[in-house]
């Protein structure tokens, strides 16, 4: 049972993600501000944003871009491809991405 809930948890997570970055669509933002803005549903650890984002951004979803800050992490800058718009406006699906409709 705590393995569902840990695979709903990063599920939504990522949704989340990508329904964060869909807001500012066109602009990259820092990991650091997609945390606080992650903050509002719950607490966001580090560690889950790089899952997260690894999910994400993986060979065969590619839905957000990460330019990286070798020096700190959460400093590196993000954003959505056009994958990750499709994502975020329903044109495709994912399992592994829950978004709320």
């Amino acid at each position: 049972m705590a393995d569902i809930i840990k695979v709903t948890k990063a599920k939504e997570l990522r949704g989340r993600i990508i329904e964060k970055l869909y807001l500012s669509y066109g602009e990259d933002i820092n990991l650091v501000i997609l945390q606080g803005l992650l903050r509002f549903v719950g607490n966001v650890q580090e560690m889950d944003i790089k899952r997260a984002i690894y999910y994400l951004g993986g060979e065969n979803k590619r839905y957000v871009k990460l330019q990286l800050d070798e020096d700190n992490y959460m400093n590196s800058k993000i954003w959505l491809t056009p994958a990750g718009v499709n994502l975020a406006e329903g044109d495709i699906t994912d399992v592994g991405v829950e978004l709320n409709e």
